[in-house]
């Protein structure tokens, strides 16, 4: 059950991608991308910039998989890191869309709280390239 918005932010491409195969089962790459986050929720007040890479792979029928590793800085100074997936669906004619589950791991008694939360993570593309996109994080209850 998705419960609270947690964060929202809009993200932007981090530069190209680095193919790092092609199979029969699709192209293999590796990226980068940073979004500016607002704190909602229980998270009000607690906004930062979201660093990710990832690894995705695309298949030839135009969806995809994502390995996400992340850094979440606040304005504050608190640090929190992130490990995820997500799936990604290409359509014709529609803006690509995203949905990924989070966890997040930090020492910081302020973040404390995201320690013991499962991230449900939607992303919805300005653009079919990726280069700005809108990202919101949700409590999944």
């Amino acid at each position: 059950m998705i419960g609270d918005k947690i964060f929202e932010g809009k993200g932007k491409g981090g530069g190209p991608s680095f193919i790092k195969s092609i199979t029969s089962e699709g192209v293999t790459s590796m990226y980068t991308w940073t979004a500016d986050m607002k704190g909602m929720g229980k998270a009000k007040g607690v906004d930062g910039m979201l660093n990710v890479t990832a690894k995705s792979i695309m298949h030839p029928k135009g969806l995809g998989m994502s390995k996400d590793q992340a850094t979440f800085m606040t304005m504050t100074g608190d640090m929190a890191v992130a490990k995820g997936m997500d799936l990604m669906k290409m359509t014709m004619g529609a803006k690509p869309t995203s949905v990924g589950l989070w966890g997040f791991m930090t020492m910081s008694e302020k973040l404390g709280w995201l320690n013991d939360t499962i991230c449900l993570v939607t992303f919805e593309a300005m653009d079919p390239m990726w280069m700005e996109f809108m990202v919101t994080i949700w409590e999944w209850k």
